[in-house]
This record gives C-alpha cells, sequence and structure tokens, in this order.
C-alpha cells in the first residue's frame, strides 16, 4: 500500500503544480498519509459494502466542491471489490494507473 499511497502523492503534486484541485478518494486506513487536495474516506477497507455505498456520495460531493481531478485509490476485485471497482473504471475513463 506505501507505494501505491506515494504514487498518488506523486499525482496529486503534478496536478497541483498545473493549478488543478485534486480531489483523493482514500480509506480510513490510508487518508491520513494524504496532505495534500481534498482527502475523503470512502470508509473502511474491513467494510467493502459501507465503500460501495459511500462511492457515488464522494463522487458528487467532489463535483459539488468543483474539482478538477479525482484520484482514488484501488480494491481488491473480490466480492463487492468488482463493483466498486467497475465504477471506478468507468469514471475514469479507464485512466488507470499501475503501482
Amino acid at each position: 500500500m506505501q507505494k501505491t499511497i506515494a504514487k498518488i502523492n506523486e499525482i496529486v503534486q503534478n496536478y497541483i503544480g498545473e493549478n488543478k484541485s485534486v480531489g483523493i478518494m482514500a480509506t480510513d486506513e490510508t487518508k491520513k498519509y494524504y496532505k495534500n487536495g481534498i482527502v475523503v474516506s470512502l470508509g473502511s477497507r474491513e467494510d467493502m459494502i459501507s465503500i460501495s455505498k459511500n462511492l457515488f456520495e464522494t463522487l458528487r460531493s467532489f463535483d459539488d466542491k468543483g474539482v478538477d481531478v479525482i484520484v482514488s485509490e484501488a480494491f481488491e476485485e473480490v466480492g463487492v471489490g468488482v463493483a466498486i471497482m467497475n465504477r471506478l473504471q468507468k469514471s475514469a475513463g479507464f485512466d488507470i494507473t499501475t503501482v
């Protein structure tokens, strides 16, 4: 997870350097590691149902805040994680960075 956090922080810095407002979708376990951007936790990785319920609300909240770019952590594609990742991939226009 540390590589993912480092990569997200790098991506966020690059966007901020372009004067873009960035939203970060994190989890309860990782939100403290992001120091820039607007950080919102989707919930705990231990409760994927909660994350799935919070996903749409979080996307809408970033839209309401007028962010230019949203960056999200990925989730294991098992059970409800398949649906979460499907929604994230579609929202990202399949612009995915592999770490």
